[in-house]
């Protein structure tokens, strides 16, 4: 995954996260446009069905749809399930390298995540015994709106174009219900290959029992775990080479301690042990290696200072740049861990550029906050008088922002219609601006002029 990628979590709904709809493996058979699954995890039923033109969803698309709904929280999860952002910010949120290939990529993971439809069902037993199944059609996406470039040696989205994806029904709704888990960004950076990144967000969905509380063991079938991770061959051998770089990798970041497998055949049993919610973050522990500690050294460093780990690495770095001789720089780091008011006394010039920085953008931030309160305090106020009151509170507003798109006729008519009370000038105001924020003003000239006439 790109490096550069400074966002921590990210946020996914959890209970299609359980299904495998998105195969773990890295490529698949493009041929093979159905999928058809029933499988068993922890007593619970499981049935997919779907058909896929661009062929099953796989690979980047577990990053992408991962991306696409974090953007979605991060929105505020709009009741018209839109997303609208760039391929840019999407592309970073995945974590795919800046390059004219991965818009490519991402072009083709949105085509397969808005072309899949899919049944998934629930497995009920009913007191005689027998199954039934609760049962529901989704889709990841709805509708994608989007730029791209009409060239052969760069082809693939624009990459500073608007972008906009709307989330299918279910899942906004499930969303904004908040059946959703919260995947640790900084271990997904961790994870070079999407299989490690598919398999971590499978794990997490049904390692949460129905409690709520999350296990620190967790037993599956090999023949159903085969088939909630998508993995289209059923030779277990098979499926065990597909697992084991995952598992590597997932044991590297110390986000599994072990995984054993027990029994023979197709009644093979895997048994994952997770590490305790006490280990140290795998992320510091990998930065304090990058600068010359031990594993072990760095392990019990961090579960120490976790808090303060960052700065203090951060702090050596700077001084070394600043042009001072380390000649120890693990000791330097400790000493900065264990005396702070040594270092605090005496910060370097960079240091105080980096202090005078973040209190500027404190300042910022804080002014920031304030004028937002006074403005929803403003536009409440406003809200509470009457429909001609609120015309007047907002016509120069409604007249800057809507003279160039509406003819004076219909100008007319939005003053009969707000001063009548059919539509509210106070909230036509915000719907406005916020319209022309996300780049849908056309559409919503379109509906207001339905509106009028």
């Amino acid at each position: 995954m790109s490096k550069s990628n400074k966002s921590t979590d990210r946020r996914d709904e959890r209970n299609l996260a359980k299904v495998g709809v998105i195969s773990i493996q890295a490529r698949v058979d493009t041929t093979i446009t159905t999928i058809k699954s029933e499988f068993a995890i922890e007593d619970v039923a499981y049935r997919v069905e779907g058909v896929t033109p661009y062929g099953r969803p796989h690979g980047i698309d577990t990053d992408v749809i991962v991306a696409a709904q974090t953007l979605f929280v991060r929105q505020g999860c709009p009741e018209h399930g839109w997303v609208h952002t760039t391929a840019y910010e999407l592309r970073e949120l995945s974590g795919l390298p800046n390059n004219g290939l991965s818009y490519d990529r991402l072009r083709e993971s949105l085509k397969r995540l808005w072309a899949t439809g899919f049944l998934i069902g629930e497995g009920i037993t009913d007191p005689a015994g027998k199954r039934k199944w609760d049962t529901d059609t989704m889709r990841y996406i709805d509708r994608i709106k989007y730029r791209e470039n009409d060239d052969q040696d760069l082809p693939g989205l624009d990459a500073s174009a608007s972008l906009s994806i709307k989330l299918g029904d279910q899942l906004s709704e499930s969303i904004r219900a908040g059946f959703t888990q919260v995947l640790d960004g900084r271990l997904l950076l961790q994870l070079e290959q999407p299989p490690a990144r598919a398999l971590y967000r499978l794990l997490e969905a049904h390692r949460v029992d129905r409690g709520g509380q999350r296990r620190m063991e967790l037993t599956v079938s090999l023949e159903d775990w085969r088939q909630a991770c998508g993995i289209s061959s059923d030779r277990p051998e098979i499926v065990r080479r597909t697992l084991t770089p995952a598992h590597d990798e997932l044991i590297a970041v110390k986000y599994l301690e072990s995984v054993t497998l027990e029994g023979r055949g197709k009644k093979q049993f895997l048994h994952y042990r997770f590490q305790t919610d006490g280990a140290p973050d795998p992320a510091l522990v990998e930065m304090l290696i990058g600068v010359g500690f031990a594993r072990g050294a760095a392990m019990e460093v961090v579960k120490v200072h976790e808090d303060r780990v960052e700065a203090a690495v951060g702090y050596a770095r700077q001084r070394k740049a600043d042009g001072y001789q380390i000649k120890n720089m693990p000791g330097l780091i400790v000493d900065f861990l264990k005396s702070p008011d040594k270092y605090a006394l005496s910060p370097s010039p960079a240091a105080k550029a980096v202090a005078i920085a973040e209190a500027v953008r404190l300042g910022a931030q804080q002014a920031e906050e304030e004028a937002r309160k006074q403005f929803e305090q403003e536009q409440a106020q406003i809200k509470t008088l009457s429909p001609a009151e609120q015309y007047q509170e907002a016509k120069a507003a409604l007249n800057l922002l809507l003279k160039k798109h509406l003819s004076k006729d219909e100008m007319k008519l939005l003053e009969q219609a707000c001063l009548s009370g059919r539509i509210m000038a106070a909230e036509l105001k915000e719907q406005v601006t916020l319209a022309t924020g996300r780049l849908t003003l056309g559409e919503f000239i379109e509906d207001l002029k339905g509106q009028l006439h």
